[in-house]
């Protein structure tokens, strides 16, 4: 076939390896999203390596949503992105997060950061805010009552972060902020448990008001603080 990534694969016999040739000739452009193939077979004698090699590297990118199977056809590119995708990096980050708050704090502000500012410098629709607007008077209204279900507000939490994130109108932006959502949801409930139970839900009530008032202005240094002051609580949940 001439193709660069079909050439022999010298060294030891390894799934990873023919993992990287495909997932690299995805990257390079050899193969395009809905192109075929070669069959396991072909692929066994193009990289010199054996069958079971190339089912099991074929079986992870399946897995991974790179690969489809379509039966009585063959092996193909998937046409569009797949979540699955980002799901071996949030269980490795899972993994090792016992040993990696910080890395995983700094994660959190990059991505929302990132979010915010990329919001801010969009031009938003009167519509979008008022939903913004609206889920945070949900979140408020679940604050204000006499006893708080914790977990109402913390969905109600997870439900604005996500109307931001909607806003941006970037299907990637929506992946990556779940992936977020997954990595922190108990620490957000913890959070918002520890903040209730000190009296404080003015706290929360501020720092969400005063993101929606940061978001519509044109300061990104006093987003940037809006975001920061979120965390105040939350950061010491990994102490």
């Amino acid at each position: 076939m001439g193709k660069r990534y079909l050439s022999p694969i010298n060294t030891k016999s390894m799934v990873q390896i023919v993992i990287d040739r495909i997932s690299g000739a995805i990257i390079d452009g050899e193969l395009r999203p809905g192109d075929k193939i070669p069959t396991e077979p072909e692929l066994s004698a193009m990289f010199n390596v054996g069958r079971n090699t190339v089912r099991e590297a074929i079986r992870i990118l399946v897995a991974y949503g790179v690969l489809e199977i379509r039966r009585a056809e063959g092996t193909f590119v998937c046409d569009g992105f797949s979540p699955q995708i980002i799901n071996p990096a949030i269980y490795q980050i899972i993994l090792q997060k016992e040993n990696s708050y910080d890395e995983l704090i700094d994660l959190r502000k990059i991505i929302e950061n990132g979010v915010m500012q990329l919001l801010m410098e969009k031009k938003v629709s009167q519509e979008t805010w008022d939903k913004i607007g609206r889920k945070c008077d949900l979140l408020v209204r679940e604050l204000e009552k006499e006893t708080p279900d914790i977990a109402r507000v913390a969905d109600a939490d997870i439900d604005f972060h996500e109307e931001i994130a909607k806003a941006t109108n970037n299907s990637l932006v929506l992946v990556v902020h779940d992936v977020i959502v997954q990595l922190t949801r108990e620490s957000r409930y913890h959070t918002i448990e520890r903040v209730i139970a000190k009296g404080d839900k003015q706290y929360l009530i501020y720092t969400h008001k005063n993101l929606v008032e940061k978001l519509q202005g044109e300061d990104i240094n006093a987003l940037y603080a809006a975001i920061n002051d979120s965390y105040f609580y939350w950061k010491d949940i990994y102490r």
